[in-house]
C-alpha cells in the first residue's frame, strides 16, 4: 500500500502453459488490478526463468502454474528463488490447492490461489505484490525463502540444468528419445547427451536408475508412478 492506503503499482510475468487460461489471468489483470503493469505472459517455463533473470524483463511478481509440461512449476520457482528475492512468486492452480500448498511453499512460492476463483486470485496477487504470503501458515516472504533455499544442500532439481531436467521429466512420462527431441525442438543425439549427463550428474549408471532418482523428488506436486 502507498502512503494514502491505495495499493502500490507493480509489474507482473505471468507463465501457464494453457493458452485459454493465460487469457482468462489477461482478462483479470486488466479488469480488475489496475495498479499491475503486465510485462509478458509465456507458455514455457523455460522462457520464464530467462526473463526473471534479465534485468529488463524481470518482473516484481510472477504468478506461476503448477501442473505445466516439460518444466515444472515447482522448478521454475524454486530456480528463482534460489537465485535471489528480488521476484515475489504466486502460486495457481487449477487443482485443489492441498494438492499443491506444501511443495510451493518449499519451492520458495510467498503464496497459492486458485485459478477457480477470481477473488481467491485477487487476494492472493496483491497479498504478495504488497510483500506479504497468502494461502496457509508455511508459507515465507521472499526473502527469507531466499536465505533458506540458498543455505540448504543442493537437491536433485539443482543438479541439472533448465534442459537436462526439461529432458528428464519427459523420459519420466515414458516418451522416447525421438518424441523427447521433437518437444524440445532438438536432435535425438541432443538428447541422449542430456540423458547421459544427467546420468552422471545424478551418480548413476542407467536411465532406469536416473529415473528413479529424478522421480524419487517431489515435482509438480506429485510423485511420478514407474
Amino acid at each position: 500500500m502507498d502512503g494514502a492506503g491505495r495499493p502500490a503499482a507493480f509489474t507482473l510475468g505471468m507463465v501457464d502453459n494453457d493458452e485459454m487460461s493465460l487469457w482468462s489471468l489477461e482478462r483479470i489483470i486488466r479488469e480488475r488490478i489496475p495498479q499491475a503493469t503486465l510485462l509478458w505472459t509465456t507458455r514455457d517455463g523455460s522462457q520464464a526463468l530467462s526473463y526473471a533473470s534479465n534485468p529488463d524483463m524481470q518482473p516484481d511478481v510472477m504468478m506461476v502454474d503448477m501442473s505445466m509440461e516439460v518444466l515444472s512449476g515447482l522448478t521454475v520457482c524454486r530456480r528463482i528463488r534460489r537465485a535471489g528475492d528480488e521476484v515475489s512468486l504466486l502460486a495457481i492452480t487449477s487443482f485443489a490447492l492441498a494438492v499443491y500448498a506444501a511443495d510451493a511453499s518449499r519451492a520458495g512460492a510467498q503464496g497459492i490461489a486458485t485459478k477457480n476463483d477470481e477473488e481467491d486470485l485477487i487476494a492472493g496477487l496483491t497479498a504478495v505484490a504488497d510483500g506479504g504470503v497468502y494461502g496457509g501458515d508455511g508459507f515465507e516472504t521472499a526473502p527469507m525463502a531466499h536465505f533458506r533455499l540458498e543455505n540448504a544442500p543442493a537437491t536433485v532439481q539443482d543438479m541439472l540444468t533448465t534442459r537436462e531436467a526439461q529432458t528428464m521429466d519427459l523420459l519420466a512420462e515414458g516418451l522416447d528419445d525421438e518424441t523427447i527431441a521433437q518437444r524440445l525442438n532438438v536432435s535425438r543425439d541432443t538428447v541422449r547427451k542430456h540423458v547421459q549427463t544427467s546420468m552422471h550428474k545424478l551418480g548413476v549408471n542407467t536411465r532406469w536408475q536416473a529415473l528413479l532418482r529424478w522421480t524419487g523428488s517431489e515435482k509438480n506436486g506429485r510423485r511420478y508412478a514407474l
